[in-house]
């Protein structure tokens, strides 16, 4: 009788072609759940600081401090060239 080879394909593929899929639907799965908590814990976040009253103030620039200064020094400039722009 004559030796029978075992079947190197699964499902009528080679035993290889199968990793691939299986491989990105689980890193599929692991990026949708890491998205979903994400959002769930940004959502919570936000309802807390909503509830203690605290809300997120921009600081202001130090630009904006010296704009007095800017404004001062143009007036100098303006005023030493005879009301003229440059």
């Amino acid at each position: 009788m004559a030796q029978q080879k075992p079947n190197p394909k699964a499902f009528g593929k080679p035993s290889g072609s199968i990793n691939a899929p299986i491989a990105a639907f689980t890193m599929a799965v692991i990026l949708c759940s890491y998205c979903f908590s994400s959002i769930r814990t940004a959502r919570q976040n936000a309802q807390t600081q909503a509830s203690t009253g605290s809300s997120l103030q921009r600081p202001v620039p130090s630009e904006r401090k010296d704009e007095s200064w800017v404004q001062q020094a143009l007036e100098e400039s303006r005023a030493q060239n005879g009301g003229k722009g440059k």
